[in-house]
């Protein structure tokens, strides 16, 4: 948990300046620890950092009658940076559901999502997982998202084919040698 911890306020910096760039490699990182340890609070993580990187590459989300939303979510990320080392994983899950919250508040300034960021964020990262090499359980357990729509998602996405970090068997050993060893 210490691990993810140290992402949050350079998630922080990188919002405040707009940077989409630095959100998505940010997001990258957290996708990588996160499917070393699947735990609740890495994946709301992962689903907020993914969020954070779509929202700020969108012009008309970054328009002046957003910024009280875009504020709303500076300023829990900033409430999130200050108690994370000495809040417990209730609270924090809490401030995640804060951060949320003041990401659907944009949303209802533009209607015109299909599907909300929060579920395209749980759809779009749950089917990462699962084609990254985890348990379609537990990626569904731990987006609720339903084991079928990811299939149907990263089946139509084409997921699969693109992703580009695969490693050899050999290679995945020896990783989890040095993880069970340090």
């Amino acid at each position: 948990m210490r691990t993810l911890f140290e992402y949050i306020p350079r998630i922080l910096s990188a919002f405040k300046k707009r940077d989409q760039r630095r959100l998505r490699k940010l997001n990258d990182s957290v996708l990588r620890e996160t499917a070393i340890d699947p735990t609740k609070i890495n994946f709301r993580l992962a689903i907020i950092s993914y969020v954070l990187s779509k929202i700020v590459s969108k012009p008309r989300l970054l328009s002046e009658d957003c910024q009280p939303a875009l504020s709303a979510i500076e300023y829990s990320l900033l409430k999130l940076v200050k108690k994370m080392r000495i809040a417990d994983e209730r609270m924090i899950l809490d401030l995640f559901s804060e951060i949320e919250t003041n990401i659907s508040l944009l949303e209802d300034r533009d209607p015109r999502f299909v599907i909300g960021l929060l579920s395209k964020g749980k759809l779009k990262m749950s089917a990462t997982f699962y084609a990254q090499g985890m348990s379609l359980g537990v990626a569904a357990e731990m987006t609720g998202i339903d084991k079928q729509e990811i299939l149907d998602y990263a089946g139509s996405t084409m997921m699969f084919d693109r992703l580009t970090e695969e490693k050899t068997l050999k290679e995945r050993m020896k990783i989890a040698r040095q993880l069970l060893s340090g």
